[in-house]
C-alpha cells in the first residue's frame, strides 16, 4: 500500500473512533437528569428515575466519563493533524517536482499510485501517463 494510502487510511480510522466516541460523549450528555430532579441517590422520597422511569443521570455521577472522553477524543484530534500535516507535506513535495517525468517515476515507485490515480492526481489523461511511465522504463 502506498504511503498516501496509508495515511489516509490511518486517518480515516482514527475519524471514525474519534466520531464513535463523540456520539458516545452525546448519549452520556443526554441523560442528565433535569434541573432540581435528584437522580444520584435514593433519599427519603423516590428517586426521579423510578417514577418516571428515565434513566437520567446526576451531572457528578457523568462528570468523570465525560472528562475521560474528552481527553480521548482531544488525544484523537491531535493524531489526526499530525496525519494531515504529515499527508500535506508529502503532496507539497510531489508538487515541487518540475518534471512530469520525475513526478510519474516517484508517485509510482515510491507513493505505490496506479498509473490511473497518477493521471488523477496529475491531471493527465491515463494514456500519457501510461507512455511516460514506460519510457521510464526502458
Amino acid at each position: 500500500m502506498s504511503k498516501i494510502k496509508s495515511i489516509t487510511a490511518m486517518i480515516n480510522i482514527e475519524t471514525n473512533c474519534r466520531d464513535n466516541l463523540v456520539r458516545r460523549k452525546g448519549r452520556l450528555m443526554s441523560q442528565l437528569a433535569p434541573d432540581g430532579i435528584k437522580t444520584s441517590y435514593l433519599g427519603d422520597d423516590l428517586d426521579a428515575s423510578c417514577i418516571h422511569g428515565s434513566r437520567s443521570k446526576a451531572f457528578e455521577d457523568i462528570l468523570p466519563e465525560v472528562m475521560e472522553l474528552q481527553q480521548q477524543i482531544n488525544e484523537y484530534n491531535r493524531e489526526i493533524n499530525i496525519l494531515i500535516n504529515l499527508k500535506n507535506q508529502i503532496l507539497e513535495q510531489i508538487s515541487s517536482i518540475e518534471s512530469v517525468n520525475v513526478k510519474v517515476k516517484y508517485l509510482r515507485d515510491q507513493v505505490g499510485y496506479s498509473l490511473h490515480e497518477i493521471a488523477l492526481v496529475l491531471g493527465y489523461s491515463y494514456d500519457y501517463i501510461k507512455e511516460i511511465s514506460a519510457r521510464i522504463n526502458k
